[in-house]
């Protein structure tokens, strides 16, 4: 910056009612903090080029963040110096359990911005399955799984026709992305145990589902869920714990137990 320009900016560290009113047509009423924050990380999560010719910029969200709109646009921004030829396609995918609720543009007097965004629940499993790439498949467990139990025996079936190394690998993108689906983990260890397959120990102890009893507080969870339906089918059908453990794929004591403090 020139001497000039400090001494125009040191001039203006005031508010001058005359020259913001001449600049604006408005009366200025607040002088505001002229810093502004830094950008700390400068890479995106996923960027490539299209058959096209357009620069493709994917970002993976699992929160509803409100200054998502904020960080695309400079993203957009950095992206354009970088690629300055490129016409620039940008997406949000969702990867989160909670309802989605960001914005996907900006509007102001002076701007208006938009981006793709996308619920990953919102995609068919169907067409990641239908994929001859092992990772597509496994990315569909952050789709809505239709039916958790085929899904995990029928990748579990593909996992363990692997060598050993490659399949340590493909366990552990699993597990990692089931981090984001804790609730699909219990139909997942059901399938896992039924195997001739198992998670080695190293997996086992880095991975949050398996610390601190989380996966045992899932099944409690899921139990607890069952309540109403165990009571609702004994009304129904006057069928016995065996019977009712059964149908709802339950512990026949919990079953038991339940119906005992129904009584």
């Amino acid at each position: 910056m020139g001497s000039f320009d400090i001494t125009l900016r040191d001039a203006i560290q005031e508010i001058l009612p005359k020259f913001i009113q001449i600049l604006t047509g408005k009366s200025a009423t607040k002088l505001l903090d002229t810093s502004l924050p830094e950008v700390k990380d400068r890479r995106v999560d996923f960027l490539v080029e299209l058959e096209d010719g357009r620069i493709f910029h994917l970002e993976l969200q699992t929160t509803n963040d409100k200054n998502m709109p904020f960080r695309m646009l400079e993203y957009y921004t950095l992206i354009s110096q970088k690629y300055p030829s490129k016409d620039i396609l940008q997406m949000v995918l969702y990867l989160g359990e909670k309802p989605l609720k960001m914005k996907n543009k900006i509007q102001k007097e002076n701007i208006k911005f938009n981006y793709i965004l996308k619920d990953i629940k919102d995609i068919k499993c169907e067409e990641l399955l239908e994929s001859e790439d092992l990772t597509d498949k496994i990315l569909a467990v952050l789709c809505n799984v239709e039916n958790p139990s085929k899904y995990f025996r029928e990748i579990l079936t593909e996992l363990s026709k692997l060598p050993e190394r490659e399949r340590r690998d493909y366990l552990k993108k699993l597990l990692n992305l089931l981090s984001y689906r804790p609730k699909l983990m219990i139909e997942f260890k059901k399938e896992e145990d039924k195997m001739p397959l198992t998670i080695d120990r190293e997996t086992m102890e880095k991975h949050p589902l398996y610390k601190d009893g989380k996966l045992e507080g899932i099944r409690e969870g899921k139990l607890e869920a069952k309540k109403e339906d165990i009571i609702k089918l004994h009304k129904k059908t006057g069928w016995d714990s065996n019977k009712i453990a059964d149908i709802l794929e339950l512990p026949v004591n919990f079953v038991k137990n339940v119906l005992k403090e129904e009584k």
